[in-house]
């Protein structure tokens, strides 16, 4: 007898030594202690398979993860089966079946056959042994298999029954409530198939306000108040402080003793994640989390996405709204935005309006570092004392002025050259300005619709991109991997059809005309001379002009000292790269790659 067996035991495996493994699976993430708990199913499946005398290679889990759904992915089953068709194991031990498959017998069936011709023996702690040794272990297996589709299956239609219904009457199907709003019942009536249909559902509005303002929703509102007041205000304080920032509300709501819904202090991610909530506008949503490395969900909110009715496209309303649509999608903005970062407002007067570059990322140092405003010049933001090699020595400055002044003339004369008959060049320079303007002066909820449909776009296409993946490594294997895999493309593809389909629908934003006669006009013919649009115009109208036709504006260090008399020779040392569209194989200047053909370049 081998050392390993346990005589007498009514389960030893009296063979030659065996080698297996314990699968666990849970469908949603728990850490407490039921029976179906992953801790509970490691130890009660790792002492299976020592009692039937094997050799326990360890475990193979998936949680977090559907036995039911046929586009779940189960990376560590599929990791098993391998390891099964390799030989590595020969016996799997799961707690009882349904952690096997929840499928249907169809799906699960040939996996079974497979196993079974490869030796391979299926135990569950609860239900005994299924070998090919025995027919009746097989027909056991398979109806033990269809009992736990049909289980599923009649929980899944019946929650899934239950909240389509409840989306269709424009009901609110559960979860959190976001901070400020409450669910309530209420009964409403439809006719559904000619009949009349009467349901209660669940529908969101904002919690009750008390006289001193200290109830969530108030908080909410007074918040949005803020923000919008401030954010159009000048600025001249640390710029992750910006008030109209996340954690500049962060600050103020902490200061004047607001508790956040867990009763801790506010913190960036918990704001933002309290402003993004899409059903604060009334609209229904669902969470999306951030993936790891191996591509599966997390914990970590990563942001919403807005649900939409399939035939209209429209936001799906879910109760009322405690911020107005309109003014949440422009909410959205500024915190996409995040204009706070970059130091810009849209104040026209700031403590910095003197320096019209540095608002925006267009100018640089030869050495790619920004430069920054200094009374009267820009300057590189290289660290005093800091040497590259390869880099300019010293410090880089030049005439804050004569750059504004330069910049500001290479963009006349592009306007000046489109009253003519323009180049192609120039036509290119004014097609793009003339798309960033439509960007500019679009409605916030057009952009917001455009810019979630490209994120979700993006999601889909990188989910195809691992499915191809996936089967590169062997994951697909075999007939029914093939069958998985044709199934998991087409549904993915069939998504991403969807999306492209509505982005056309929603299209890009309507380009409105340049208004080159009222940016060129003067009294002496000189754009920037006197009565000129440049001379008169606030700050904040001069930096949207130069957003519209800059691209980059590129300082080179002086040659030479200009002695008692410096001259700064903006022409020799500045390079304006005029606005062109980004094509996708171009690397953004600054980051390393290859610099993009320039159509049109200035002071050069």
């Amino acid at each position: 007898m081998p050392a390993n067996s346990k005589a007498g035991h009514p389960e030893h495996v009296s063979t030659a030594l065996r080698v297996a493994a314990g699968y666990t699976r849970q469908s949603k993430k728990k850490t407490d202690k039921s029976e179906a708990s992953p801790q509970t199913q490691d130890q009660a499946t790792e002492r299976k398979a020592r009692d039937r005398g094997c050799s326990f290679a360890g475990h193979y889990r998936d949680i977090g993860v559907s036995g039911y759904d046929p586009g779940a992915k189960r990376k560590n089953y599929e990791r098993l089966l391998n390891d099964c068709r390799t030989g590595k194991i020969q016996e799997i031990v799961v707690f009882n079946v349904t952690r096997f498959s929840r499928r249907e017998p169809k799906d699960a069936i040939p996996v079974v056959l497979e196993l079974f011709s490869l030796g391979v023996t299926i135990t569950s702690v609860s239900e005994g042994s299924f070998s090919s040794a025995s027919t009746m272990e097989l027909i056991m297996l398979i109806m033990r298999l269809d009992a736990a589709h049909q289980d599923s299956k009649n929980k899944s239609e019946a929650i899934s029954g239950a909240k389509r219904l409840a989306k269709n009457l424009g009901g609110w199907t559960g979860g959190t409530p976001p901070y400020g709003m409450e669910s309530y019942p209420e009964s409403v009536t439809r006719m559904v198939d000619g009949k009349p249909v009467t349901v209660t559902i669940r529908s969101l509005r904002p919690v009750a306000r008390k006289p001193d303002g200290t109830d969530p929703a108030s908080v909410v509102l007074r918040v949005v108040d803020r923000i919008f007041d401030f954010k159009s205000r000048p600025w001249a304080g640390k710029k992750n402080a910006h008030p109209a920032s996340p954690g500049g509300i962060g600050t103020w709501l902490n200061r004047t003793g607001v508790p956040s819904r867990k009763g801790t202090g506010w913190r960036n991610p918990t704001v933002n994640r309290m402003l993004a909530d899409p059903r604060l506008a009334g609209f229904a949503a669902e969470p999306l989390y951030r993936k790891d490395k191996d591509g599966n969900p997390t914990r970590t909110l990563d942001g919403y996405r807005i649900l939409r009715d399939e035939e209209t496209g429209d936001p799906i309303v879910i109760g009322e709204a405690l911020i107005p649509p309109a003014r949440w999608f422009e909410l959205q903005e500024w915190l996409s935005e995040k204009e706070w970062l970059s130091g810009r407002t849209s104040a026209a007067d700031t403590s910095r309006s003197e320096y019209l570059l540095t608002a925006m990322d267009v100018l640089k140092c030869e050495c790619v570092r920004p430069l920054t405003g200094s009374p009267g010049i820009y300057k590189c933001s290289r660290a005093k004392g800091v040497q590259v090699p390869g880099e300019h020595v010293g410090g880089l400055t030049i005439n804050q002025k004569e750059v504004d002044e330069h910049v500001a003339r290479r963009i006349m004369a592009v306007l000046m050259a489109a009253q003519d008959d323009p180049e192609p060049e120039i036509l290119d320079i004014l097609e793009e300005a003339a798309r960033r303007l439509a960007q500019v002066r679009e409605q916030p909820e057009r952009r917001g619709e455009r810019a979630a449909l490209m994120g979700e776009r993006t999601d889909v296409t990188n989910a195809i991109k691992q499915l191809y993946d996936d089967l590169d490594s062997g994951i697909y294997a075999g007939r029914i991997g093939r069958a998985r895999f044709l199934s998991d493309k087409e549904r993915l593809e069939g998504r991403l059809e969807a999306i492209e389909r509505r982005i056309g629908e929603v299209g890009g934003p309507e380009r409105p005309a340049l208004p080159i006669e009222q940016w060129t006009a003067s009294e002496d013919g000189d754009p920037l001379g006197p009565g000129s649009w440049w001379e008169t115009a606030a700050v904040a109208d001069r930096r949207l002009l130069v957003r519209l036709f800059v691209d980059e504006v590129r300082v080179a260090k002086a040659t030479y000292r200009g002695g008692t008399k410096r001259v700064c020779r903006a022409a020799e040392r500045v390079t304006v790269r005029m606005a062109r569209r980004q094509r996708k194989d171009c690397v953004r200047p600054g980051s390393g790659g290859p610099m993009p053909t320039v159509p049109y370049e200035a002071g050069t």
